[in-house]
């Protein structure tokens, strides 16, 4: 199928929040629970309509995990957006946001 246009978008956040979930709600409508660890990226893509002319969004999952950390900022290059995803549960997870660290003390 055919698009006038392109978008990327990354989903990033902290392992286990729930971003390949939300990946494959997105593109494939469906919902699992439970979801092995991303290992690097995973990619998923949709086709959206908006005034009458097909887009194609391509949404990058990048892995949670620190040792992935330096891999996963390379698929941040020409992306239009990025979803941020965090646990609202865990308000030491939410204090990493400032600082842009993993590491819970």
């Amino acid at each position: 199928m055919s698009y006038a246009y392109l978008f990327k978008y990354i989903i990033i956040g902290d392992t286990g929040v729930g971003k390949s979930c939300l990946l494959l709600q997105f593109t494939d409508k469906r919902f699992q629970p439970v979801h092995d660890l991303t290992i690097g990226v995973e990619f998923g893509a949709r086709m959206i309509t908006i005034d009458n002319k097909p887009i194609k969004l391509q949404i990058w999952d990048t892995a949670g995990q620190e040792s992935f950390r330096s891999i996963t900022r390379s698929y941040y290059r020409g992306a239009a957006g990025a979803l941020l995803v965090y646990d609202i549960t865990s308000i030491q997870r939410h204090n990493l946001l400032k600082t842009g660290t993993n590491e819970i003390k």
